[in-house]
């Protein structure tokens, strides 16, 4: 996420634990968007400071009711390794052929100060399809859901594909940057 500040001058990023290391909230809203505008609106009631905060999830539609975009952690176990994380979802989608793999990620982001919302938005940003079998179980840590997402048109997953076709894959999160940094601009 902090990539998407990176060409924002005179910004000094600071960290949760900067303001506390005690403060949680549930991410118990009904949109990705609405629990990245309460992460940001909570969390800038306790700082003069903007707050920027996201929220992400993955969308497996022909997993119907098995699988909730607001829920990808917690469906798979969040406490389990990566590796058990792949088994559970390609388990979960154990006999689903063709479309029934389609997967696409998206990105909330919100930006708040002093309690008051200022900016928010939500997009897709990938799309893609889960594999059937993982080509191999030696999955990089935190890269689990990179292991079993397939790009047909390079025929790799993600974590296989190289910088020039990951650049590809980022053209709308480009699109979602540029206008946060032009908000950014605007408040300045």
């Amino acid at each position: 996420m902090m990539s998407l500040l990176d060409e924002v001058k005179d910004i000094k990023i600071h960290y949760l634990d900067e303001i506390s290391s005690q403060i949680v909230i549930e991410e118990d809203q009904n949109s990705l968007e609405a629990n990245a505008r309460k992460k940001a609106v909570e969390l800038s009631k306790h700082t003069d400071w903007y707050v920027f905060a996201s929220d992400v999830g993955v969308d497996i539609p022909g997993l119907g009711d098995k699988w909730d975009i607001l829920k990808n952690q917690r469906i798979v176990g969040e406490t389990k390794t990566d590796k058990e994380k792949v088994d559970t979802l390609i388990s979960l989608m154990s006999g689903l052929k063709g479309d029934d793999r389609r997967c696409s990620h998206h990105l909330a982001l919100a930006l708040a100060k002093g309690g008051n919302l200022l900016w928010s938005l939500e997009d897709t940003t990938d799309f893609g399809c889960i594999v059937e079998k993982p080509q191999n179980t030696d999955i990089p840590s935190y890269g689990w859901m990179g292991h079993v997402w397939y790009y047909p048109q390079f025929k790799k997953t993600f974590n296989q594909i190289n910088e020039v076709e990951k650049n590809e894959t980022r053209k709308i999160l480009e699109k979602i940057k540029e206008e946060l940094q032009q908000y950014l601009k605007m408040i300045g």
